[in-house]
């Protein structure tokens, strides 16, 4: 009797083998080390008393998970100048913050100045949008607890004054502008050329940049989206509060307002202020303390007649002049 033989499952021994690869592979279970937690930041402002709790989320390869000196620095500038001066700094206008982070400047503005209207925008990360309408969320509600609370409901222009989204730097400003004109799309029948005009008049009066010209190779997109939202005015204005974290690339971070300057914007120095503790995130880091600890505030506006925006920028001492500032 022959003895049949027996057939062998060849694809079944591959896959077995091809799992037992996979597994000597494979990282172990705490392999990475989980993700850091979400954090919280307060500020507090001097004039108003109002202080605020913001959250941050755990990690953000675009830094978003700190609160960096040069938001603070802005709200606080707002505040007191607008007190000071007497003027409308804020008050009664819209603004637009870039690269908001936990969206500090644009919520004081938007809750304690009086703004009419505050879109704060970060890069479009889910976790990064909800955690700055989070902070607005929170900020509403502990309006009404807060000491000398009448002057700032009277200030408050009410819910929805500050919203958040997301927006890519360079992008289209068409979905930002919106915002200005009441969230519609366009009206149903709009020629293309009057929603084009429509636009055009619903442009920011203000516009934020706190802490972000450390992203050298973002700045002509950064200029780009500043010319596309600031309204074409003698009053309007963009605000840029900045520190050089690494202050041997200070000239990098001051070549922003060339792309400004290019965007045909006016670059006005505003202040520099030293703070007296302020935190150094990059410890190891090196470079001077002192500069690491200071914040420079410039502002960019359009010109008006007869003005050339290359004759502000750069200073006459020349950028190696405004880098040793």
């Amino acid at each position: 009797m022959v003895k049949q033989p027996v057939r062998e499952d060849h694809h079944s021994n591959v896959d077995s083998d091809s799992d037992n690869f996979d597994d000597l592979f494979a990282d172990p279970p705490d392999y990475y080390p989980p993700s850091p937690p979400p954090t919280t930041e307060k500020h507090a402002l001097g004039r108003s008393g109002v202080q605020l709790t913001l959250h941050l989320v755990g990690h953000s390869v675009l830094e978003a998970h700190r609160l960096w000196n040069g938001s603070r620095v802005m709200a606080d500038y707002f505040e007191e100048e607008q007190e000071e001066q007497g003027h409308a700094l804020i008050r009664g206008k819209t603004v637009l913050e870039l690269g908001a982070g936990a969206g500090l400047p644009g919520i004081v503005c938007g809750l304690v100045l009086g703004a009419r209207k505050v879109v704060v925008t970060d890069y479009p990360d889910p976790d990064l949008v909800a955690t700055m309408r989070k902070n607005i969320e929170e900020a509403e509600a502990g309006l009404a607890s807060t000491a000398g609370s009448a002057a700032l409901q009277a200030a408050y222009a009410g819910p929805g004054t500050v919203v958040a989204d997301g927006y890519v730097w360079g992008g289209d400003p068409v979905p930002l502008l919106k915002y200005l004109e009441g969230g519609e799309e366009g009206k149903e029948g709009e020629k293309e050329g009057e929603t084009e005009r429509a636009s055009e008049d619903s442009k920011y009066d203000v516009v934020l940049l706190a802490d972000l010209l450390f992203r050298h190779a973002e700045h002509s997109k950064l200029a780009y989206s500043v010319a596309q939202t600031l309204k074409m005015t003698p009053e309007s204005r963009s605000y840029v509060f900045f520190t050089s974290y690494r202050p041997w690339l200070r000239h990098k971070d001051l070549a922003f307002f060339g792309d400004a300057c290019a965007a045909g914007l006016v670059v006005e120095h505003l202040l520099e202020k030293r703070l007296e503790k302020p935190p150094l995130f990059f410890e190891n880091d090196p470079g001077d303390v002192n500069v690491r600890s200071t914040v420079s505030g410039y502002s960019l506006r359009w010109p008006v007649e007869g003005e050339d925006p290359a004759s502000f920028w750069p200073p006459p001492g020349g950028i190696e002049g405004a880098a040793a500032a």
